[in-house]
Formats: structure tokens, C-alpha cells, sequence
């Protein structure tokens, strides 16, 4: 070969190395949404981004409180199982069950098909609702006490029959509520039938759970024993999954599977050569298992978990960089309703992390929202505030909107980032929507089918480790001096945002066109009483039905007969003259914090005014005389797709 040949050749071999050298490993073989890189999935990047990340934010005991709260406010559903106590009435439970599984089967029934891929009819559902009656009941029965032997599911009957919307989408179970992990607490009220499963109530969620799964305690001390112990007792798996190892000659806890979250208590008086399962013990934890004895009562057993697992002595030390490690280690993870197919869905993550840490949150978004913790009603708030609010927001924050539930990581290169398990979304290659399933990282572009990006689709935000205890504050972001008014008249239409995901145009001026809208939704939004007669506002704009009032009412005038000049900025002067003459009454002051005074002759802003028309509505409102006629409204249309 040639000189010249082999130094082309050499130096085209080195600039190869050195670009294979600088690409992670990750990156080979693995996929990533747009914008996501490889060193995304070390949680070290994204605490980096943070003051005070590895911080530790609350302590075990403010943990035990905050979780205390929990258990006494209702609406969150999380309960203290160790202050359950006593019998119940298994007649009456009867009756309310029936009722509520008739109530559940009317909801499923007509669009939803069997594991047969067949329309499920009205006896597929009678046969559930039958199942859920326990013929042995009586008016005194005894609560009993179980622990979870197996990663198990809640159900909303008592069968292993399927709900699917879809017959060729099996993975989405609508039967599914709640995962329960090994060694949960669980207490169980009525059987089923047939025997195969227990009504159930988990710390967090209620339904049906396979008798099999269940191991009966012969009373509440041998059940407290098995799961209500100190931190430093338990060892906590904070992995996406860990296994315990075969064993021929120990069955009964060999192969078990150890989802995230799992506490299990650790044997710490091992005698010296002790063998465990037919071993010893080196380079392994010690822990307990949960057995279910033939007769289905409890037993726990010796088990071994390697050193290299990922578990914790104790909880997890609550840390911005923790969380972050924790959440991140489902990367690739399958989506999973209710917790089937021994993974998570959106909500039901965010829970499952924040138990590594000895936290106990509600099971969905809508119970997480109810405790007592730093969050922020994002609800008709203008892209702009959220976009503020987010710059500030702590790692580990949960982000809502109807129907998902993602755990925020930061901000990079002017995107927003989250975590969560998906289940849909647009896929951003064809415009189509993609079936997800998968637990991932993306940034909050993503767009859902109505065409909203998730950023404009937010609506809730919440830190579940910002507990609001006696002594303890927070870098939590706060609203915006404009919220409640650009939030007025994003809910009511009074001046309407500039595109789909609520860009309000923050600093922006009013136009002519802003400023008639106004006036006809603070006049009650009146029918026209002719057609629009300006050329220049198009005929589906909502100003030109506003701009037609205005005309024949006289309450704005065009720039000409036929011309209404929609885009031309108001002075602050022109558009409270103009409230006040369609009013009545004097334009209320704007709040402190709008950084300057209303001036006649300067440009109002869009906040300013949204401000203003807020305080009109706050005003107390006269009652109409009888003898005037009232305008006829014209009729909000209903939005029916996401």
C-alpha cells in the first residue's frame, strides 16, 4: 500500500476513534426523543443544574409527619392501615358493593370488548357484579390483616376477565387500579364467590386483589411486625426491579420479583455460618419474605438480595438528586394501566418514586393534589406565567393536565424537560398519534392530539416533598401580579389568547380588535343585530361578531364605514373610557406589582387590561330591572376533542 494511502487511511482511523471516544456509551443502539441526548439519563446532569440539589429536603421525622397529614385529609385517600380497627357489617357491605360494581359495569358497558376481542355484553358484567357478593357475610365480621406476597394488582372486580377499549390493544386493562407491592400491608374485608379474591383496602387505593397473592396474618401484631418497622430495619429497592435467585430446594422465595419501592425487613442477627436458602450469605442482604403457607396463612422466610442491587438501607435520603436517580432508573420501561404487566402508569409513577424516600402520596393526580404540600393552580394561566413559573420550578415538581402526569427535570437550551411513562403521543416524525408505552424523557414540545403542546396542556403543579409543616419554607415559584386577571379572561373569552397554547402576549399592546372584544363580553355578550360590517376583521375571528355589536349599539366605532382597522394599538385612555361608558362604572385600579401607573396616553398592555376587566367582574353586580330585556347570549361552542 502506498505511503500517502496508509496516512489518508491512519489518519481517517484516528478521527473515527477519537469521534466513537467522544459519543456515550448509551448512545449506541438506543433512541432518543428529539433534543434528548445520552447524558440525560444520569440523574448527575440534571441535579447540576441546581443549587443545593444534593440537599437533603426533609427529614425522616418531617417525612412521618407529612405523611400523618395525609392519612387524616380525606381527599387524598391515603390511609393509616395501622389505625384500622375492629369488624364491619358484611350485610350492608354486600349491598353497598353490588351497588357501586352495577355502577361500575354501567360505565364500562357498550364500549368496551372481552379478552375474546368481543363486545362485552351485559352478562359478561352481571357475572362480575354477581362474583362480588360474599355469601358468608354477616353483620359482625372481623376485619382481617394480609400481607402481599407477590407484586399483585387492585382490581375493580373480583375476575381475571379483561376490560379493553380496544380488542386488539390487550396491554390496557381497564379492570387494573393499583399495583401493590411485596410485603404490603393490606386490609381485607369481604371474599368473593368463588373464593379467589379479597375486597381490599391498601394504604392508598381500594378493589379486589387475588386470594393467592394475600397471605392472612393470625393477628394485627404479626402483621405490624411483618411491615411497621424503623427505617433502619427495612431494606428499601429503589431499582426498577430486583430478583431474588433461583433455588431448587427454596421455592418459596426464589425468583421473586422486587418492584420499585419495595421495603422489606432485613435480618440483621445472622448467626455465623448460618446458611440462607441453601447458601451463605456473602455479598448479600439478608432480608425477610413474605410467604403464603398451603392453608394461606402467614409466614415470613429468609431470602438473599446481592450487594449489587440496587437497594438502600433504610429510605432513600430525600434529595433533589435522589429523586431524579430514582425516577430515571424506569428509563425504557413499559406503560402499564393500573399498574398491570408489573409496571407503572403516569400517576402511579410519580407515586412509586416518592416511596423510595418513605413518602406516602395519593395514587393519582387528582389525590395527590388534595395534601398539604407547596403546588400552584395552573389552570387557565397564559403560556408566558408558565413558562416563569417553570424556570423556577424545583426538580421532581409533578406536572398535570388531563389525562397524564410527568415528573419535571429542568430547563436546557430554552426547552423544559420531564419524565414520565406515556402512553400517546404526536408522533414528532409523521404528525401522527404514536402509541407510546414507554417510560421516557422528552421535552414538553410534545403535542397531544387536540394539537397543544403538554406545556400548554399543564394545568397543575406540585411538589410532593414540599410539605407545609411548621418551621419549614421553600423556593417555590409563585403567581405572576397579573394571574387572576389573564386567567379571567382566558376562562371567559373576554380577551382570548393569540394561538393554542394560550400565548397571551404579555407586554403586548391592545388593539382596536382586543379592545371591542372586551367591551362586548363585559357587556354580557350580546347577539348582533346585523352582520359585520368591516372588511378588514375575518368572519370566524370573535371580533367580528363583537365588532358588529359595537356598530349597531354604538358602543365602538370603525376608523370608516367599512373599515375597523382590528390591529391598531389603544391608548390606556381610549380603553377605560370605553369600559366605563359600556359599564357604567369607573375602571377599578390595577394591583401593586404592574410595574407602573395607568397613564391616558400610553399604550395599554394586554395584562393591564385583563387586569382591569378582572376587577369589573369583582365589582358587585347590580340586578337587572324586570322591565328590561335582557341580551340573548350567544352560545359558547363546546370542545370536544384534546
Amino acid at each position: 500500500m502506498p505511503k500517502t494511502t496508509r496516512r489518508i487511511l491512519c489518519l481517517l482511523l484516528a478521527v473515527l476513534a477519537a469521534v466513537c471516544m467522544c459519543q456515550p456509551a448509551l448512545a449506541a443502539g438506543v433512541s432518543y426523543m428529539p433534543d434528548v441526548t445520552a447524558e440525560m439519563s444520569d440523574a448527575a446532569y440534571w441535579a447540576d443544574l441546581y443549587e443545593g440539589s444534593r440537599d437533603i429536603i426533609l427529614t425522616p421525622e418531617e417525612i412521618q409527619a407529612f405523611n400523618q397529614d395525609s392519612a387524616g385529609r380525606d381527599a387524598t385517600m391515603v390511609k393509616d392501615l395501622s389505625q384500622i380497627e375492629g369488624s364491619f357489617d358484611g350485610v350492608k357491605r354486600n349491598k353497598l358493593i353490588a351497588s357501586s360494581a352495577e355502577a361500575d359495569a354501567k360505565y364500562y358497558y357498550g364500549w368496551t370488548y372481552t379478552g375474546a376481542g368481543k363486545k362485552a355484553g351485559w352478562d359478561y358484567f352481571q357475572a362480575m357484579i354477581d362474583n362480588c357478593i360474599d355469601p358468608k357475610a354477616t353483620t359482625k365480621m372481623p376485619i382481617r390483616y394480609g400481607i402481599a406476597v407477590e407484586r399483585t394488582l387492585l382490581r375493580v372486580f373480583p375476575s381475571p376477565d379483561p376490560i379493553l377499549d380496544d380488542p386488539n390493544d390487550p396491554d390496557f386493562d381497564y379492570q387494573s387500579l393499583s399495583a401493590v407491592r411485596v410485603n404490603e400491608p393490606l386490609i381485607l374485608y369481604t371474599t368473593s364467590a368463588d373464593g379467589k379474591y379479597y375486597l381490599t383496602h391498601s394504604s392508598d387505593c381500594s378493589g379486589w386483589v387475588p386470594a393467592e397473592d394475600v397471605a392472612l396474618c393470625q393477628d394485627r401484631d404479626e402483621w405490624l411486625a411483618a411491615w411497621d418497622l424503623p427505617s433502619e430495619k427495612l431494606l428499601v429497592v429503589y431499582g426498577n426491579k430486583e430478583y431474588t435467585d433461583e433455588s431448587i430446594s427454596h421455592p418459596e422465595t426464589a425468583r421473586r420479583m422486587l418492584s420499585q419501592g419495595t421495603a422489606l425487613e432485613l435480618v440483621t442477627d445472622l448467626e455465623p455460618d448460618q446458611l440462607v436458602g441453601n447458601r451463605s450469605a456473602y455479598h448479600n442482604y439478608v432480608v425477610y419474605l413474605p410467604v403464603r403457607r398451603a392453608d394461606g396463612s402467614y409466614e415470613k422466610q429468609m431470602a438473599l438480595i446481592p450487594e449489587t442491587a440496587k437497594v438502600s438501607v433504610g429510605y432513600l435520603p430525600l434529595t433533589m438528586e435522589n429523586i431524579a436517580m430514582v425516577a430515571l432508573n424506569n428509563l425504557g420501561d413499559a406503560y402499564g394501566w393500573g399498574g398491570m404487566m408489573d409496571v407503572e402508569d403516569c400517576s402511579g409513577l410519580v407515586r412509586t418514586v416518592y416511596a423510595c424516600f418513605g413518602l406516602r402520596i395519593g395514587r393519582n393526580s387528582t389525590w395527590q393534589w388534595q395534601m398539604n404540600m407547596e403546588k400552584i393552580d395552573m389552570a387557565n394561566m397564559s403560556l408566558e406565567e408558565k413558562c416563569l413559573i417553570l424556570d423556577e420550578l424545583p426538580l421532581g415538581a409533578a406536572l398535570c393536565f388531563d389525562g397524564h402526569e410527568m415528573m419535571y427535570l429542568g430547563k436546557v437550551d430554552g426547552k423544559y424537560y420531564v419524565v414520565s411513562t406515556v402512553s400517546s403521543i404526536i408522533s414528532p416524525n409523521t404528525g401522527k398519534t404514536l402509541r407510546v408505552r414507554d417510560v421516557m424523557i422528552n421535552t414538553m414540545d410534545v403535542k397531544r392530539g387536540s394539537g397543544k403542546t403538554w406545556l400548554g396542556a399543564i394545568n397543575q403543579a406540585y411538589m410532593p416533598c414540599y410539605a407545609k409543616l411548621e418551621g419549614k419554607s421553600y423556593d417555590f415559584p409563585a403567581t405572576q401580579w397579573y394571574h387572576d386577571g389573564v386567567a379571567y379572561c382566558l376562562r371567559t373569552g373576554a380577551l382570548p389568547a393569540l394561538d393554542i397554547d394560550d400565548t397571551f402576549g404579555i407586554g403586548s399592546p391592545v388593539s382596536r380588535g382586543d379592545l371591542v372584544t372586551a367591551l362586548w363580553s363585559m357587556a354580557g355578550k350580546p347577539a348582533p343585530s346585523g352582520d359585520c360590517p368591516f372588511t378588514d376583521i375575518p368572519a370566524d375571528d370573535v371580533a367580528a361578531v363583537a365588532a358588529a355589536w359595537a356598530a349597531g349599539s354604538g358602543a365602538m366605532k370603525g376608523v370608516s364605514d367599512t373599515s375597523f382597522a382590528p390591529d391598531e394599538p389603544v391608548t390606556c385612555g381610549e380603553a377605560l373610557a370605553a369600559l366605563e361608558k359600556v359599564t357604567g362604572k369607573e375602571a377599578p385600579a390595577l394591583p401593586e406589582g404592574s410595574g407602573s401607573e395607568l397613564s391616558a396616553d400610553e399604550p395599554i398592555a394586554r395584562e393591564q387590561l385583563a387586569m382591569v376587566l378582572y376587577g369589573y367582574s369583582q365589582l358587585p353586580q347590580e340586578a337587572p330591572a324586570e322591565d328590561i330585556p335582557q341580551p340573548e347570549a350567544i352560545p359558547a361552542t363546546e370542545d370536544k376533542g384534546n
